[in-house]
Protein backbone atom coordinates (compact mmCIF):
# COMPACT_ATOMS: atom_id res chain seq x y z
CA UNK A 1 0.00 0.00 0.00
CA UNK A 2 0.98 3.59 -0.82
CA UNK A 3 1.97 5.11 2.59
CA UNK A 4 1.22 8.88 1.16
CA UNK A 5 -2.62 6.76 0.60
CA UNK A 6 -2.61 5.26 3.93
CA UNK A 7 -1.27 8.41 5.72
CA UNK A 8 -4.30 10.58 3.88
CA UNK A 9 -6.67 8.08 4.81
CA UNK A 10 -5.55 8.10 8.40
CA UNK A 11 -5.99 11.58 8.17
CA UNK A 12 -9.82 11.42 7.95
CA UNK A 13 -9.84 10.68 11.51
CA UNK A 14 -9.61 14.02 13.90
CA UNK A 15 -7.71 14.03 16.62
CA UNK A 16 -6.82 15.90 19.66
CA UNK A 17 -2.85 17.05 19.72
CA UNK A 18 -0.33 16.66 23.25
CA UNK A 19 2.93 17.19 24.35
CA UNK A 20 4.30 14.07 25.76
CA UNK A 21 6.97 15.27 28.44
CA UNK A 22 10.07 13.71 29.74
CA UNK A 23 13.55 13.66 31.14
CA UNK A 24 16.67 12.92 29.72
CA UNK A 25 19.64 10.91 31.65
CA UNK A 26 20.87 14.29 33.24
CA UNK A 27 17.09 15.38 34.33
CA UNK A 28 16.68 17.91 31.83
CA UNK A 29 13.46 17.84 30.63
CA UNK A 30 12.11 16.67 26.78
CA UNK A 31 9.41 16.92 24.76
CA UNK A 32 7.84 15.92 21.79
CA UNK A 33 4.17 16.58 19.79
CA UNK A 34 2.38 13.76 19.34
CA UNK A 35 -1.60 12.90 18.35
CA UNK A 36 -1.12 9.05 18.84
CA UNK A 37 -2.17 8.89 22.48
CA UNK A 38 -5.97 7.20 23.74
CA UNK A 39 -7.32 6.83 26.91
CA UNK A 40 -7.24 2.60 27.68
CA UNK A 41 -8.37 1.75 31.00
CA UNK A 42 -10.49 2.44 33.97
CA UNK A 43 -9.39 -0.28 36.08
CA UNK A 44 -6.22 0.46 36.62
CA UNK A 45 -5.92 3.86 35.12
CA UNK A 46 -3.79 3.31 31.58
CA UNK A 47 -3.29 5.16 28.44
CA UNK A 48 -1.19 4.25 25.75
CA UNK A 49 1.11 6.58 23.52
CA UNK A 50 2.43 5.39 20.13
CA UNK A 51 6.50 6.40 19.70
CA UNK A 52 8.43 6.84 16.10
CA UNK A 53 10.90 4.42 16.45
CA UNK A 54 13.06 7.29 14.79
CA UNK A 55 12.36 9.97 17.53
CA UNK A 56 15.23 11.47 19.28
CA UNK A 57 13.05 11.30 22.25
CA UNK A 58 12.04 7.40 22.40
CA UNK A 59 15.43 6.33 23.93
CA UNK A 60 14.82 8.84 27.15
CA UNK A 61 11.24 7.80 27.48
CA UNK A 62 12.08 4.27 27.49
CA UNK A 63 15.40 5.00 29.92
CA UNK A 64 13.05 7.25 32.57
CA UNK A 65 10.02 4.85 32.62
CA UNK A 66 7.48 7.31 33.06
CA UNK A 67 5.67 10.37 31.11
CA UNK A 68 3.59 13.27 31.15
CA UNK A 69 0.63 13.85 28.64
CA UNK A 70 0.25 17.22 28.35
CA UNK A 71 -3.28 17.74 26.20
CA UNK A 72 -3.39 20.56 24.44
CA UNK A 73 -5.81 23.61 24.22
CA UNK A 74 -6.82 25.73 21.19
CA UNK A 75 -4.86 28.40 21.96
CA UNK A 76 -1.37 26.20 22.01
CA UNK A 77 -0.85 25.48 18.53
CA UNK A 78 2.43 27.38 19.02
CA UNK A 79 2.84 24.90 21.62
CA UNK A 80 2.46 22.03 19.77
CA UNK A 81 4.90 23.41 16.31
CA UNK A 82 7.57 24.12 18.68
CA UNK A 83 7.76 20.65 20.56
CA UNK A 84 6.94 19.43 17.32
CA UNK A 85 10.59 20.63 16.17
CA UNK A 86 13.84 18.16 15.99
CA UNK A 87 15.66 19.10 18.84
CA UNK A 88 16.33 18.73 22.86
CA UNK A 89 15.63 20.34 26.16
CA UNK A 90 16.03 23.88 23.67
CA UNK A 91 12.13 23.05 23.00
CA UNK A 92 11.40 24.20 26.68
CA UNK A 93 12.60 27.51 25.78
CA UNK A 94 10.25 30.25 26.83
CA UNK A 95 7.70 27.40 28.13
CA UNK A 96 5.97 27.60 30.69
CA UNK A 97 5.97 24.68 33.07
CA UNK A 98 6.23 23.05 36.41
CA UNK A 99 7.66 19.65 38.03
CA UNK A 100 5.05 17.07 38.99
CA UNK A 101 4.12 14.87 41.22
CA UNK A 102 6.96 12.15 39.75
CA UNK A 103 9.71 14.48 38.89
CA UNK A 104 8.24 15.01 35.17
CA UNK A 105 7.38 18.65 33.69
CA UNK A 106 3.79 19.37 33.17
CA UNK A 107 3.03 22.74 31.16
CA UNK A 108 1.20 25.31 32.19
CA UNK A 109 -2.06 26.19 30.21
CA UNK A 110 -3.24 22.91 29.06
CA UNK A 111 -6.67 21.31 29.28
CA UNK A 112 -5.08 18.61 31.51
CA UNK A 113 -1.93 16.29 32.07
CA UNK A 114 -1.53 13.01 33.06
CA UNK A 115 1.69 11.78 34.61
CA UNK A 116 2.23 8.13 34.12
CA UNK A 117 4.34 5.24 34.47
CA UNK A 118 5.47 3.05 31.65
CA UNK A 119 4.19 -0.51 32.32
CA UNK A 120 4.64 -1.74 29.14
CA UNK A 121 6.22 -1.30 25.81
CA UNK A 122 4.71 -3.33 22.75
CA UNK A 123 5.73 -3.30 18.76
CA UNK A 124 3.76 -1.60 16.71
CA UNK A 125 5.72 -1.31 13.04
CA UNK A 126 7.48 1.89 13.09
CA UNK A 127 6.35 2.56 16.54
CA UNK A 128 6.36 1.23 20.00
CA UNK A 129 3.24 1.48 21.67
CA UNK A 130 3.92 2.47 25.54
CA UNK A 131 1.36 1.56 27.98
CA UNK A 132 1.40 3.96 31.00
CA UNK A 133 -0.28 4.04 33.97
CA UNK A 134 -1.83 7.04 35.16
CA UNK A 135 -0.61 8.18 38.95
CA UNK A 136 -1.32 12.06 38.88
CA UNK A 137 -3.96 14.64 36.78
CA UNK A 138 -3.30 17.84 36.88
CA UNK A 139 -6.54 20.04 35.76
CA UNK A 140 -6.63 23.98 35.57
CA UNK A 141 -10.63 23.69 34.85
CA UNK A 142 -10.61 25.54 31.93
CA UNK A 143 -13.34 25.66 29.75
CA UNK A 144 -11.10 25.91 26.59
CA UNK A 145 -11.70 23.72 23.63
CA UNK A 146 -9.09 21.21 22.78
CA UNK A 147 -6.59 21.57 19.83
CA UNK A 148 -7.76 19.38 16.87
CA UNK A 149 -4.89 17.79 14.15
CA UNK A 150 -7.47 17.01 10.78
CA UNK A 151 -6.25 16.50 6.95
CA UNK A 152 -2.71 17.31 8.08
CA UNK A 153 -3.69 20.91 9.61
CA UNK A 154 -4.56 22.34 12.70
CA UNK A 155 -8.00 22.82 13.25
CA UNK A 156 -10.89 23.37 16.01
CA UNK A 157 -13.75 21.48 17.16
CA UNK A 158 -15.82 24.56 15.54
CA UNK A 159 -14.03 24.58 11.95
CA UNK A 160 -13.48 20.73 12.05
CA UNK A 161 -17.39 20.15 12.35
CA UNK A 162 -18.21 22.97 10.10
Amino acid sequence: MDPMVWRNTMGQFATGVTVITTLDHEGNPLGMTANAFTSLSLDPPMVLICVDRKSATLAELTATGKYCVNILAESQESVSRQFAKKGGSEKFSGAAYYTGKTGLPVLEGCLTSVECEVEGVLEGGDHLIMLGRGVKIHSNGSEAEPLVFYRGKYTTLETAGA
